[in-house]
């Protein structure tokens, strides 16, 4: 029985891949015992063969749905492969997989490209080289993915910017960062690592000192003196120096105006992001931006 075909190139103009993110393929194909692996009819780039593996030009997440095989990112450190694992794939990474002659094998995956992806690679939040997921696939992953690929099938020649998204969100979501551990600190370490957290989570909407002290269930005055002891600027000082920091980060990494970056960053308008950056950096985001760009 030959392998199930059924995967999927969408087209991808300049307009598109400049948004942020789009899809660029997804597919599910399974391979029986014995059966021929890759199956032919992918576009060049994606095509590969065992004995000199490849490197794509896209992100990618594989998802090995039944069967068993093999993987490997850096020759000569092959590891075997069930169920339920998953590779993640990174442009220009070598990389080689196949089922076992024995079972065979499920395999879906999704790739994207654009300059939001890259983006979060470089920030970390995506990792930067190719890696072997051992079932640690979150539930509902392969059925959203299906469900995309039904879509994207449905609906050959074109290729809409929900596609790419929701592809980046299935990859996302195996690698949601863990709980971390607590550690033992003082009370005014562990109210102002409380309240910084606060402000790193919420510094994007207008907060002010106050809702950061409500935030930590503690007095205005409390919490200011809490910052004193643990040596940090003020709670209000914090809020802006967290907003400044993200707004560098934007204007370095990103083709965003300064309008943009002011509002993502929750200055409330650019001319209060112009005040901020000429009372802490003794210049404007436009001036900044310029110096980091010659």
């Amino acid at each position: 029985m030959p392998a199930t075909r059924s995967f999927h190139y969408p087209p991808l103009d300049a307009a598109s891949l400049r948004a942020g993110c789009c899809l660029t393929s997804i597919g599910t194909l399974t391979y029986h015992p014995r059966e021929p692996y890759p199956q032919a009819g992918h576009p060049k780039d994606f095509e590969f063969q065992w004995a000199r593996g490849r490197k794509l030009p896209d992100f990618a997440l594989v998802l090995i749905l039944s069967g068993r095989g093999e993987w490997e990112a850096v020759r000569g450190r092959r590891q075997r492969v069930a169920a339920g694992d998953a590779f993640f794939l990174v442009p220009g990474g070598w990389h080689r997989y196949r089922p076992d002659p024995a079972t065979g094998w499920t395999e879906s995956w999704v790739c994207v490209q654009g300059p939001s992806v890259h983006s979060l690679a470089s920030s970390g939040l995506l990792p930067g080289h190719g890696l072997h997921l051992r079932g640690a696939v979150p539930r509902g992953v392969p059925e959203k993915m299906e469900r995309l690929r039904r879509e994207v099938a449905g609906k050959s020649g074109t290729n809409l910017p929900s596609w790419g998204l929701r592809a980046l969100t299935l990859i996302l979501d195996c690698f949601e960062p863990s709980t971390p551990m607590a550690r033992p600190a003082s009370p005014a370490a562990s109210a102002a690592d409380t309240a910084l957290q606060f402000i790193r989570d919420h510094a994007h909407r207008p907060i002010r000192v106050r809702d950061v002290a409500t935030g930590c269930g503690l007095e205005r005055r409390t919490l200011e003196r809490r910052f004193r002891r643990a040596g940090l600027p003020s709670v209000g000082r914090s809020i802006i120096l967290e907003r400044i920091h993200r707004s560098e980060m934007l204007l370095a990494e990103t083709g965003m105006q300064v309008k943009e970056v002011a509002y993502a960053c929750g200055f409330g308008s650019p001319q209060r992001m112009i005040y901020d950056f000429r009372r802490v950096r003794g210049t404007t985001p436009g001036r900044l931006r310029s110096r980091k760009t010659v």
